[in-house]
C-alpha cells in the first residue's frame, strides 16, 4: 500500500469520526442546551471560516513548501519563520474579536434566552478559541505537507473525541453554554502544543533562522492564497452570517442543522483532496506531466464518483435523516427544501477540488480570486435580497449560483490551461459520467424498493446506491483506464476464492 493510499485511508477514519461525532453528539448539544444554544454553537464555525483568511495563505504555503524537494534545513527555517508570523496574526483575531464581541453580539444572534451582554462574552471565549484553533492548522498543514496524515489524523481523533464527545460530561452537570466555550479553549490549545510538537521532530533542526528571503520567495503565493481564502470564506459563510442577521435564533439553528448535514459530501471527499495536494505539487515540481495528468483525473472521478450517491441520497431521504438525527421531526420538515438546495452547492463545490488544487500546485491564484471576486459582488446584494423576500429557503440561492457558476468558469479555464487536450476527457469521464451512472442506480433502486414502507428504509437504499454506483463507476474507469486503474477486480476475486477455498 503506497503512502498516498495510506494517506486517503487515514484521513477518511478522521473524517468518519469527524462525520460520526457530528451526528451522535449534535442531538445531545440540543437536547441539553437547547436549540438557540446550538445556533450559537455554531457561530463559532462561522467566524472560524470567515477567518480562515487571517493565516495570509501561510498553511496552503507551508504545504506545498514541504512537499516539494527541498532541503530539510530550508524546510525547518520555513516551519520557525511562518510560525513567528502566525503568533502575531492570531493574537490579533483574538484582540479583534474581544474588542468588538459588544457589537456583533448586538448586530447578529437576536436571542430571546440570551441578553446582548451574555453573548458577547460566549463571543470572546470563541475568540481565543479560534485563534488557537487558526495556530494549530499551520501545524496540521506542514505535517500533511510530509504526507504524515496518518500522524495528523490520529491527533485529529483524539482531540475531536474530547472536544465534541466527552465536553458533554461537565454540560450535562453543569449545562452552561461557557462551560462548553472554555472547554474548547482547552482542547485547542493542547493541539495546538501536540501538533508543534510533532511537525518540530519531524524536521530536526536544533538551530532554525527567520529568513526574508524564505518570505520573498513564497509571498507571491502566499499572498494570492491569502485572496482566495479571504474571498472563499465570505461566499462559503456569507449565507451563515446573513441569516443570523435576518432570521431568528431558532431560524437559524434549523439552518444551522441544515447546512452541517449538507456539508457531508464535502468532508467525505476532503481526505481525497488532503492527500493528493501534496502529490500533485511534487508532481508539477518535477514538470512530471503524464503523472500530472494521471493523478489528475483519477481523483477526479473519485471525487465525483463517491460525492454524488451522498449528495443525491441527502437529498432524497433529508427529512428521514434529520429526524432520525435530531429526534424532532419540525426541524426536519422546516429544514426539507433547503438541505436540497445546499447539498446541490455542496457536489458542485466537491467537483471544483482537483481543479482548484491542479492550480495551487502550479502556484496560480489569479482565477480562483477574480472569480470570488465577481461571486461576492453578485452575491452580497442577492443574498440580503433573498433571505427578506423568501426567508431561509432564500438563503440557499446564492449558493447553488456560486458553485454551479465556478464549477465551469474556473474548472473549465484551469484544466485548458494546466492540462492541454484534457478538457473534454475530465468533463465527459470525470463528471458527468460518474454523475449518470450514479443517477441510473438511484432510479433501479426507488423501483426495487418502492413497496417498502418502514422508516428506516432509506438507509438501506442509501447504502445500496453508494456501493452499487461506486463498483458500476470504478468498474468502468478502469476499463478505460488499465494503466491507471484502481482496484484489478480479477486479482481480488482470485484472492478470495483462495482464501474461500482453503
Amino acid at each position: 500500500m503506497n503512502r498516498v493510499t495510506k494517506n486517503i485511508i487515514a484521513n477518511y477514519i478522521g473524517k468518519l469520526w469527524g462525520f460520526i461525532s457530528i451526528f451522535i453528539f449534535v442531538r445531545f448539544y440540543i437536547d441539553i442546551l437547547g436549540v438557540e444554544s446550538y445556533a450559537i454553537i455554531n457561530f463559532y464555525t462561522v467566524i472560524l471560516g470567515l477567518l480562515a483568511f487571517a493565516d495570509a495563505g501561510l498553511t496552503a504555503t507551508l504545504t506545498r513548501e514541504l512537499a516539494r524537494d527541498i532541503s530539510i534545513a530550508e524546510k525547518s527555517n520555513l516551519v520557525h519563520t511562518f510560525e513567528r508570523i502566525y503568533v502575531f496574526i492570531c493574537l490579533c483575531i483574538a484582540i479583534f474579536i474581544i474588542f468588538s464581541a459588544n457589537v456583533i453580539a448586538n448586530s447578529f444572534l437576536a436571542s430571546s434566552n440570551y441578553t446582548p451582554t451574555t453573548v458577547a462574552n460566549y463571543l470572546r471565549l470563541i475568540g481565543v478559541g479560534v485563534a488557537l484553533q487558526l495556530f494549530s492548522t499551520l501545524y496540521e498543514g506542514g505535517v500533511n505537507g510530509l504526507q504524515q496524515q496518518v500522524l495528523t489524523n490520529k491527533i485529529r481523533i483524539i482531540w475531536s473525541f474530547f472536544r465534541s464527545g466527552v465536553v458533554l460530561v461537565p454540560i450535562y452537570f453543569f449545562p452552561k453554554l461557557e462551560i462548553y466555550f472554555i472547554w474548547q479553549v482547552i482542547c485547542n490549545l493542547i493541539i495546538l502544543l501536540v501538533l508543534r510538537n510533532s511537525l518540530l521532530r519531524l524536521l530536526p533542526n536544533q538551530r532554525p533562522i527567520f529568513s526574508v528571503s524564505l518570505i520573498k520567495s513564497t509571498g507571491k503565493y502566499a499572498l494570492g492564497m491569502m485572496g482566495i481564502a479571504f474571498i472563499s470564506a465570505i461566499n462559503i459563510q456569507i449565507d451563515k452570517l446573513v441569516t443570523s442577521k435576518y432570521l431568528t435564533m431558532e431560524q437559524f439553528g434549523y439552518y444551522s442543522i441544515a447546512s452541517t448535514l449538507a456539508q457531508l459530501p464535502t468532508m467525505v471527499v476532503m481526505p481525497i483532496v488532503t492527500a493528493v495536494f501534496p502529490l500533485l505539487s511534487l508532481f508539477v515540481s518535477q514538470n512530471d506531466i503524464v503523472s500530472t495528468v494521471k493523478t489528475f483525473h483519477k481523483y477526479s472521478f473519485l471525487i465525483t464518483t463517491i460525492a454524488t450517491p451522498i449528495a443525491m441520497c441527502i437529498g432524497l431521504y433529508s427529512v428521514s435523516l434529520i429526524t432520525l438525527w435530531t429526534g424532532k421531526p419540525e426541524i426536519a420538515q422546516s429544514t426539507e427544501y433547503v438541505v436540497k438546495m445546499l447539498v446541490i452547492g455542496g457536489l458542485f463545490l466537491c467537483m471544483q477540488f482537483t481543479v482548484f488544487y491542479l492550480a495551487l500546485a502550479n502556484g496560480y491564484t489569479k482565477i480562483n480570486l477574480y472569480t470570488g471576486i465577481v461571486c461576492l459582488i453578485i452575491v452580497i446584494p442577492l443574498i440580503i435580497y433573498s433571505i427578506t423576500n423568501f426567508g431561509m429557503i432564500g438563503a440557499t440561492f446564492p449558493w447553488v449560483l456560486i458553485n454551479v457558476s465556478s464549477f465551469f468558469l474556473i474548472g473549465i479555464h484551469i484544466v485548458t490551461k494546466f492540462l492541454p487536450k484534457q478538457l473534454s476527457s475530465w468533463l465527459i469521464w470525470d463528471v458527468f459520467l460518474p454523475i449518470i451512472v450514479t443517477l441510473i442506480v438511484v432510479i433501479l433502486i426507488e423501483m426495487i424498493f418502492f413497496s417498502f414502507n418502514s422508516i428506516y428504509v432509506f438507509f438501506v437504499k442509501s447504502v445500496s446506491i453508494g456501493v452499487l454506483s461506486f463498483v458500476f463507476n470504478v468498474f468502468i474507469f478502469n476499463q478505460k483506464n488499465p494503466e491507471n486503474e484502481f482496484f484489478n477486480y480479477e486479482l481480488m476475486l482470485k484472492k478470495i476464492r483462495g482464501k474461500l477455498s482453503k
